[in-house]
């Protein structure tokens, strides 16, 4: 009788473990650097940029912010000091190599703090690019930052997104 308690114990702990494992969230098996997450209307994808692990990086994260199914993308960096919060910039049509800081505020769309969401109320900071993924992210006021920018299109954006952004996939690496 107590082999068999035993092993039957040992049973539901293998059981109670493998269903833990298969029901955990995609997002804590993935690095931020493999996330893409989707606003809640499904109108505009932000996809982090995989760094391989050997590479030096300049910035702690990279992202590209899209509008589905339009020709509108915007660069996204997370800039990290030791001691300070991440900073987040998204930036429409910067120019390429050195530019000056008036070339760079003039196609800064958002500046702010990028947050991850957990479940609950909890807000972290945004993690580095091998971190575990986080659930969800907000970019405060970028709704309002981007309805305010004059992105000089023929056709004015009538879609700003959301602040949040929920975790939609993990890509897979090549």
């Amino acid at each position: 009788m107590a082999v068999f308690f035993r092993s039957t114990r040992l049973g539901l702990a293998v059981i109670s473990a493998l269903g833990i494992a298969f029901a955990s969230p995609a997002y804590a098996a993935c690095t931020q650097d493999r996330a893409v997450y989707t606003d809640r209307d499904d109108d505009y994808t932000l996809t982090f940029k995989h760094f391989p692990e050997d590479q030096p990086m300049a910035t702690s994260n990279e992202f590209v912010l899209q509008r589905n199914e339009t020709e509108l993308k915007l660069d996204g960096v997370v800039m990290r000091d030791d001691a300070a919060r991440p900073n987040g910039l998204i930036m429409y049509n910067c120019p390429s190599g050195d530019a000056t800081g008036d070339e760079l505020t003039a196609c800064t769309v958002w500046e702010g703090v990028p947050y991850a969401l957990k479940d609950g109320v909890d807000a972290e900071y945004l993690p580095k690019a091998k971190e575990p993924a986080a659930q969800a992210l907000l970019l405060p006021n970028l709704s309002g930052a981007m309805s305010s920018f004059n992105f000089k299109l023929e056709k004015p954006i009538e879609t700003f997104p959301w602040e949040v952004f929920r975790f939609k996939e993990c890509v897979r690496e090549q």
